[in-house]
């Protein structure tokens, strides 16, 4: 049987829940501290000295924005794209953390695409068995090399764009006895400010951590659709805007108590939009429609949207963009999941600016942060495609910046997304979908109908007129049988022994001024009524 690892549930009041710090540079990026779940529990109970494993290390605090603690003899590895390993000394054994931005799917749906793309950082990796480990986490377990390496990955969902992967290898034989080691790893990382030293003012304690802000838990109002961390005594406000179930907005401010620092995640002014292709461009009033709009990067959108709208929502007043900065490299690494699971067509574009300007007299300044999502539609000339729009950001008195965007990683970190609303939402815009295509076919199918009708009042009226013309008359019994007759009579019958041996029925039809039965027998005839 091929070897497998078995995972556990966290045992009550053993673990701790991890740090959910992130690099300030990393704004769609969330390091989530589940990986506790990655620790199995024996029926007795391992005591927490004995999950943290008995080995010594030491605080690799990287320029990049995290720290990590490394096992002695073990050394740090940057893989690319924001991803982080940590490699013994023989390079057996490894643990490697990636941050996933742009995410388009749940966690177990984007592990299993990971897992069957081949994720370089598990070469010769056998078919992963993925599963479901509670709200917005996967965990997948499977072997490398022919069964010689034992392997593990969990996904976990950060936000509504964003997750991390956090992986561990070790030999088969030395796994249970290494796993201690790999985890502790593992929980150890987390993002900081870049460069900062051991106990120095971002309050580190001297081990590698960083201290959390007092928060407090937050359930959006409306409609339960997402939780978040809030800043003790922070107000909250909130919005669900249902334009249709198949557009459905959210956003979410806090606002500090002396109204001084303001921290927002989406805005519902922004959705989907589509862009329009050569052809659409040149007919008149495509560009004054709301539902069209031009493309435009993660640094445009963030600019624009500090240019035109956060004077006005904020009270601001000479408001200026001081600095403006694309991040490519996440750009780069949102689009690599799509590729990876088969998706083509979609590009992301994240950037950012930072502003400063007045409040209430108050100097203050602030960053904006803009991810925009473009997908390709299938015929490029007549649309373009369509443009999804987020944004995020906050606005701190000038000196306070860095408290307040340590407060912002702090509540990204910790959005999570109601699945049950997820959903209830999918299944409505399903249910609309149906509906708006029942709809459009009985309008087809009215359509068709009407000309069908058309058409047969049409062919009668033409009928009409050439019997007219041509002095005939149509004729039609009780049984529905159809004949024709000179038209000038006033009644007409079909005489039934002409019908028996006519080759043209129509020629066994007479006509007669008055009624006039016959009562010797001899004739039977068929009354025919005139067919209007």
């Amino acid at each position: 049987m091929e070897p497998r690892i078995q995972w556990g549930t966290v045992c009550g009041g053993v673990i701790q829940s991890g740090r959910r710090m992130r690099h300030p540079d990393m704004k769609t990026i969330a390091l989530l501290g589940a990986v506790a779940a990655l620790l199995g529990c024996s029926a007795a109970q391992r005591k927490v000295e004995e999950l943290r494993g008995d080995w010594t290390g030491s605080v690799h605090q990287d320029a990049d924005g995290f720290v990590v603690r490394v096992p002695g003899g073990w050394k740090v590895e940057k893989l690319g794209g924001g991803q982080v390993a940590v490699v013994s000394g023989d390079r057996k054994s490894y643990v490697v953390v990636a941050p996933v931005v742009g995410r388009l799917q749940d966690c177990g749906s984007l592990l299993r695409g990971v897992m069957a793309n081949r994720w370089g950082a598990f070469p010769g990796a056998s078919p992963a068995s993925v599963r479901e480990e509670g709200r917005g986490t996967a965990v997948a377990g499977f072997t490398m090399h022919d069964g010689l390496i034992r392997a593990a990955v969990m996904c976990s969902a950060a936000s509504g764009s964003s997750a991390m992967l956090f992986g561990m290898a070790a030999p088969a034989g030395e796994f249970d006895q290494t796993r201690p080691k790999l985890v502790g790893v593992l929980r150890s990382f987390a993002y900081r400010e870049p460069g900062q030293a051991n106990g120095g003012n971002s309050g580190g304690r001297g081990d590698g951590e960083v201290r959390e802000l007092p928060m407090e838990a937050w359930q959006e109002p409306t409609e339960n659709a997402f939780a978040a961390s809030k800043p003790a005594g922070w107000r909250a406000e909130s919005s669900v805007q249902r334009l249709s179930n198949l557009d459905v907005r959210t956003s979410f401010r806090f606002l500090s108590p002396d109204g001084a620092s303001v921290i927002w995640v989406g805005d519902t002014r922004l959705g989907t939009c589509t862009i329009p292709g050569p052809q659409t461009m040149q007919v008149p009033g495509t560009g004054g429609y709301a539902g069209w709009c031009p493309y435009a990067t993660g640094t445009q959108l963030a600019e624009s949207y500090i240019t035109q709208g956060l004077g006005r929502d904020y009270g601001l007043t000479g408001v200026q963009v001081t600095q403006r900065r694309d991040r490519a490299e996440l750009s780069q690494q949102a689009d690599q999941m799509p590729q990876q699971v088969g998706l083509q067509g979609i590009r992301n574009a994240i950037g950012e600016a930072e502003f400063s300007g007045s409040r209430n007299g108050m100097a203050v300044s602030g960053r904006v942060a803009g991810h925009t999502t473009f997908m390709r539609s299938v015929d490029p000339n007549l649309v373009a495609g369509s443009l999804q729009r987020n944004i995020s950001g906050f606005i701190a008195a000038q000196g306070k910046e860095a408290g307040v965007s340590r407060i912002m990683r702090q509540v990204l970190a910790s959005v999570r997304w109601n699945p049950q609303w997820i959903m209830a939402n999918r299944q409505a815009a399903s249910r609309d979908t149906q509906a708006t295509m029942n709809y459009l076919r009985g309008q087809a199918e009215l359509g068709q109908r009407m000309f069908e009708d058309r058409m047969e009042s049409a062919g009668k009226r033409a009928e009409a007129v050439g019997d007219l013309l041509s002095g005939t008359v149509r004729l039609q019994d009780q049984q529905g049988n159809r004949y024709q007759a000179k038209a000038g009579s006033n009644y007409y019958y079909a005489v039934e022994q002409g019908l028996a041996v006519e080759s043209d029925p129509n020629r066994a039809v007479v006509g007669a001024d008055q009624w006039a039965p016959l009562h010797n027998g001899s004739v039977d005839l068929r009354p025919l009524e005139v067919i209007r």
